[in-house]
């Protein structure tokens, strides 16, 4: 059967009005990041991707239109009225799960901006023994869709005309208050437990997190709009889940693919910024000269080169360790690169590395599986960004805060390993959790 044609239509923009996701890189201080925004400014579809399955949630018309189409080349069935069902096979594993979701925005004929526009959660990790009704990625397929500052529709009729925007209602589908808060031991407990597991040779590090809610003065819109306004980063964030908003400023990296080139960037160390030009190069001077925050980078560089050995050739280390500057504090990254095997897609890369030792430690399985028993962090850990058939770009979801109901959830992590001491961890968790509370 033909792909699906989507016309770019005539729909004018419109002033004031939110977007539903927005992702823009406003920092260049190294050499692998580049100014350039993306952001959605009415959704056609909302795509749940739930262990089970692909709910397909149309926003107006056009929306229904698509997923009509959809159904003539998919067993798509429908669930609750207004959504649309794609089971996925209890014996599939992870990667051919994110496939099937991968493969929707291949059934049409548009151009090589248009695809899925949101986020993976941390549980994607977990996809091969977890509930039926845990939710692994939540996704907007574009209507109207802007690309550095350029518009682009995405129609079934070429003069289609389409209010859209009608409520996302995933309360049928998700429980929206544990999906926001999230579970967890407090931090001194897994503090310790980090530190007898590194200690007995089960881990080298472990990366365990800690969740904090604070009253939101501002929606989502309005703490993306702030953290723009008073910080760099190269992945500046923003979604509307409907019941939900995500917002955050994150500085890492998940991976980059573009016609067959293989991008991350391990970051990691953490100095808290100075008062001055002066107290900054002092800070800069004590993370290169501290071996705590050299081995982290370097274990983190290890387990990302071993990631890349099932999907990439041609494994590089473009850059070894360099300092990366934010408003809140200085990190140390590296940058490494590969071309993608013969025959292996985006769905193998983003399973390959799920997840970066940078949010869990290392051994990166063993370290998972660790803080499977311990935390449930939803949202946070996860990549956010883009796949569409021109590229991939995801960056993990840290530095972030989602609100809700009047509430801002946020969770701050460190890497713990044997040069850790409860007193430096603690300084480091302070210094990353200042930039979102500030805004908040």
């Amino acid at each position: 059967m033909n792909a699906i044609r989507l016309h770019p239509g005539h729909d004018a923009a419109r002033p004031g009005t939110p977007p539903v996701f927005a992702l823009s890189c406003n920092y260049d201080h190294t050499a692998k990041y580049v100014l350039q925004s993306r952001q959605v400014d009415q959704a056609a579809l909302t795509v749940l991707f739930r262990a089970d399955s692909l709910i397909l949630l149309p926003r107006g018309d056009n929306g229904r239109a698509m997923a009509a189409a959809m159904a003539e080349r998919l067993p798509l069935r429908a669930d609750d009225g207004a959504a649309w069902r794609l089971d996925l096979s209890d014996a599939a594993g992870p990667r051919e799960k994110l496939a099937r979701l991968l493969a929707l925005p291949k059934l049409f004929d548009a151009d090589d901006r248009f695809g899925l526009y949101g986020f993976f959660t941390y549980e994607l990790a977990h996809a091969a023994d977890a509930d039926d009704d845990e939710l692994l990625g939540v996704f907007h397929l574009p209507q109207r869709l802007r690309v550095d500052g350029v518009e682009h529709g995405y129609w079934m009729a070429p003069d289609a005309r389409d209010a859209g925007d009608e409520p996302l209602r995933l309360e049928r589908w998700l429980d929206l208050d544990a999906f926001a808060a999230g579970d967890g031991a407090p931090y001194a407990d897994m503090y310790r437990l980090a530190r007898r597991q590194i200690d007995a040779g089960a881990l080298r590090s472990l990366n365990p997190s800690f969740a904090i809610r604070r009253p939101a003065a501002c929606d989502g819109w309005g703490l993306h709009r702030k953290l723009l306004d008073r910080s760099r980063a190269p992945y500046q964030l923003f979604f509307d889940g409907g019941g939900f908003q995500l917002a955050g400023a994150s500085p890492a990296m998940f991976l980059r693919l573009r016609d067959g080139r293989l991008e991350t960037s391990p970051i990691c160390g953490t100095a808290a910024r100075g008062r001055d030009a002066d107290e900054d190069s002092r800070q800069i001077a004590r993370l290169l000269a501290s071996d705590k925050d050299r081995f982290e980078l370097e274990e983190c560089v290890r387990a990302d080169m071993a990631a890349k050995r099932g999907c990439g050739d041609d494994i590089r280390l473009l850059a070894e360790r360099e300092i990366e500057q934010f408003p809140n504090v200085f990190h140390t990254s590296a940058h490494v690169v590969a071309t993608l095997k013969p025959g292996l897609d985006e769905a193998d890369a983003i399973c390959d590395h799920l997840w970066p030792a940078t949010i869990v430690g290392t051994p990166a399985a063993a370290a998972i599986r660790l803080l499977a028993g311990h935390e449930k962090r939803h949202w946070y850990g996860g990549a956010f960004g883009y796949v569409t058939a021109g590229e991939t770009n995801l960056g993990t979801v840290i530095r972030s805060a989602l609100l809700r109901g009047g509430s801002a959830f946020t969770r701050v992590g460190s890497t713990v390993t044997r040069h850790s001491s409860p007193e430096q961890e603690q300084d480091e968790l302070d210094a990353k959790a200042k930039l979102i509370l500030e805004a908040l």
